[in-house]
């Protein structure tokens, strides 16, 4: 059987490249041979803990779910896809048997396959990948796969406008700049939303949000950004906040500066489980919370906003790395965070 290279955590902190059979496709599946893969916050958990929640690792496991490619075998019984076709592929496969699937919230589903989770399905981070038919899909002449890899984090920013409401005229306080807080606003700018500041720390993710232009940039350690964006607002305060950081702080002041009526957007992942807010806040202002796991019928959406020109999705990058340089490349987003906005893997 024809092999394949894959990289692969062998230990906490430990990348290594492996050897694998290159997967047999069923007939409702592609084989897409994987051009390039984002990194996400959950790579890097499992790389530092070797675990991320409730799932643990079994070594040697293969990670990524932020992939891209070109197809390259289609199954007997799939439709509308050819080798060449360049696709963006979603990395959860849902039972689409369940309420939730029925409904069209398959994000929601408990039997989801979402790729290099434990008891999931294989990772990304290596050369071939076969996956579903109707969970890739086709990237237009002017998209290439580089921005097919980036197209996951972008439905999740996009997910969350949609589950805050966001709108033209509405104004939105995005708090941390990493790669979803910029996709997040990328998505409003997107959605017509013009009022937006920004907040963060780490000096590289404030210069991709500047050279974004998507809105106000503050500097959490530099400028007091609650009395700038109370003053800009007239002392209004904003209709929507999202909470990107997983910072409890940055949450409790986003409440502070939510306007009457407005919503709280909780789109980032907390490290415990028990967090103090101030319940007070939301009940007295009569604002709305709503939360953001994943995305669902939004990579479509997503492909076309990108091939539109409406959002400039390559300008997140930060850092591109080769397949075999996995290992350097986490361990630089673990302990350079303030030199990374997006890290993109190739593979040749």
């Amino acid at each position: 059987m024809a092999k394949m290279k894959a990289a692969a955590l062998l230990a906490k902190k430990e990348m290594g490249m492996i050897e694998k059979d290159i997967p047999e496709i069923q007939d409702d599946q592609v084989l897409v041979k994987i051009k390039h893969v984002g990194i996400c916050g959950a790579d890097l958990d499992f790389f530092e803990h070797g675990a991320l929640g409730v799932w643990e690792l079994d070594f040697p496991h293969v990670i990524g779910h932020e992939p891209s490619g070109i197809v390259e075998a289609v199954g007997k019984s799939v439709e509308g896809f050819e080798p060449g076709d360049k696709v963006s592929i979603e990395p959860g496969y849902p039972c689409w048997n369940c309420e939730f699937c029925r409904r069209g919230d398959y994000h929601l589903c408990a039997k989801v396959m979402f790729m290099s989770v434990p008891n999931g399905a294989v990772g990304a981070f290596q050369e071939y990948v076969a996956w579903p038919a109707n969970m890739v899909y086709k990237l237009p002449d002017n998209m290439d796969t580089v921005e097919g890899a980036l197209i996951e984090p972008l439905s999740v920013g996009l997910n969350a406008a949609l589950n805050s409401g966001a709108c033209f005229g509405k104004s939105a306080l995005i708090v941390g700049c990493g790669c979803i807080g910029l996709c997040v606003a990328m998505a409003l700018k997107a959605y017509g939303v013009t009022e937006i500041y920004l907040t963060d720390a780490m000096e590289s993710r404030l210069n991709k949000a500047k050279e974004l232009g998507v809105g106000s940039v503050f500097d959490i350690e530099k400028v007091d950004y609650m009395e700038e964006v109370r003053n800009l607002t007239g002392g209004r305060g904003v209709d929507l906040v999202y909470e990107c950081a997983g910072s409890e702080v940055g949450l409790n002041k986003g409440i502070e500066l939510l306007a009457p009526g407005g919503n709280v957007c909780l789109v980032g992942i907390y490290l415990t489980e028990s967090q103090k807010v101030n319940l007070n806040g939301i009940i007295f202002k009569e604002a709305s919370v709503s939360s953001n796991f994943r995305y669902r019928n939004l990579y479509p959406k997503a492909i076309k906003a990108v091939a539109s020109g409406a959002i400039p999705l390559k300008k997140i990058i930060s850092h591109t790395f080769k397949l075999e340089e996995l290992g350097k490349a986490l361990e630089l987003n673990l302990n350079n965070k303030n030199e990374v906005s997006k890290i993109v893997i190739e593979i040749d």
